[in-house]
């Protein structure tokens, strides 16, 4: 199968995308990422003319409604924006929860009725939460659906030691003034007195808002598994309304325990329902602090989390795992089972080369 995804841009979504083309490859498919910025949409869908399709619905121009219209045999996905009951709980100047568009909706209804397409959407939620969160979609005759984020076990697993790198807590996230609400929570609690933890944190922006002491600058995607090895206690903290309403499951904590590493979070409703309490720490902000000091006092008591969440991650939150259920959902149960061989001859790999 030709499959074609589209990439907006290098931001967090990037990755997810990355994920899925490597275990779609990886399971006997011909994959292609789509910077949407670089070539025009007639330009690759007619150089490679895709079976799946997978794409957003912020984003459907004139040019993609047409490319999709021009290929009745075409499956499409998309990815949603927030469009349910949830709305009305949620003040959009507090919280920076991306809604549907009433252009969107126009555009998304009219390519549904002319081409029944898009077979799905979906968003990084848990399929409960997807109930009030995307119920709306039905208006216009889309099912909507949960495709939780995951693991990209290619770039996320066997993870190094390395002297240099090594810290009492690392973090490998990007900081601005909505994440630093949650983050003035958790992690500054760590700053102050200066110098008692040993904190390493990279991103692809500096840490000015909170402390620039700490924030250690870029680091290599393919560094970052080393990284998280190399520390004893590895955060995963979100974003204020997934700590708030519980529906936004960050791509963190699958990456951190999918390398053996020991994830101490902050509490996200949807990421308890994933991870049990002996896999994950989850914590409060005035909890975080003593579960630092005692971890990094007795590290040997990670080792029971690291190993539950490992086994966790790699059974059923790899993007295989999540490829498989996009085919699952287009009824195409041949597809759906190769990915999910293709996970267990990719996990006898990596555990191979431990």
């Amino acid at each position: 199968m030709k499959i074609l995804i589209s990439s907006d841009g290098m931001h967090a979504h990037f990755y997810v995308r990355s994920g899925w083309a490597k275990a779609f490859s990886y399971s006997g498919h011909e994959v292609v990422l789509w910077d949407t910025k670089a070539q025009t949409a007639f330009d690759i869908f007619d150089e490679f003319e895709p079976d799946l399709f997978i794409g957003q619905t912020y984003n459907v121009t004139r040019s993609v409604f047409k490319c999709i219209a021009e290929r009745p045999n075409l499956k499409v996905i998309m990815k949603a924006p927030d469009w349910g009951d949830i709305q009305k709980e949620i003040d959009p100047n507090r919280y920076n929860v991306l809604f549907v568009s009433e252009e969107e909706k126009r555009v998304i209804e009219k390519l549904k009725k002319e081409t029944g397409k898009p077979d799905f959407v979906y968003v990084h939620y848990l399929d409960e939460d997807v109930k009030r969160t995307h119920n709306g979609w039905s208006n216009i005759g889309v099912k909507a659906t949960g495709l939780l984020n995951a693991a990209d076990i290619f770039e996320y697993v066997n993870g190094k030691e390395i002297d240099h790198l090594k810290s009492d807590v690392s973090f490998v996230g990007g900081c601005w003034p909505y994440k630093a609400i949650s983050f003035n929570k958790y992690i500054s609690r760590l700053f102050y007195p200066p110098g008692k933890y040993n904190i390493k944190i990279f991103g692809n922006q500096p840490w000015d808002t909170i402390s620039g002491i700490q924030y250690m600058g870029f680091i290599p995607d393919k560094m970052v598994k080393d990284v998280l090895k190399s520390a004893t206690v590895c955060p995963n903290i979100s974003e204020p309304h997934a700590q708030d309403f519980g529906i936004d499951i960050n791509e963190r904590t699958f990456k951190i325990l999918s390398n053996k590493s020991f994830c101490v979070s902050d509490n996200v409703e949807g990421m308890k329902k994933i991870f049990s309490d002996d896999e994950v720490v989850f914590t409060s902000p005035s909890e975080f602090k003593g579960a630092i000091d005692h971890f990094t006092e007795h590290p040997e008591d990670r080792e029971k989390y690291i190993e539950k969440g490992y086994k966790n991650v790699m059974k059923n939150h790899t993007y295989f795992n999540r490829c498989a259920k996009i085919f699952d959902l287009l009824d195409m149960e041949k597809y759906k089972n190769n990915c999910l061989l293709a996970l267990e001859k990719m996990t006898t790999s990596v555990e191979s080369n431990e």
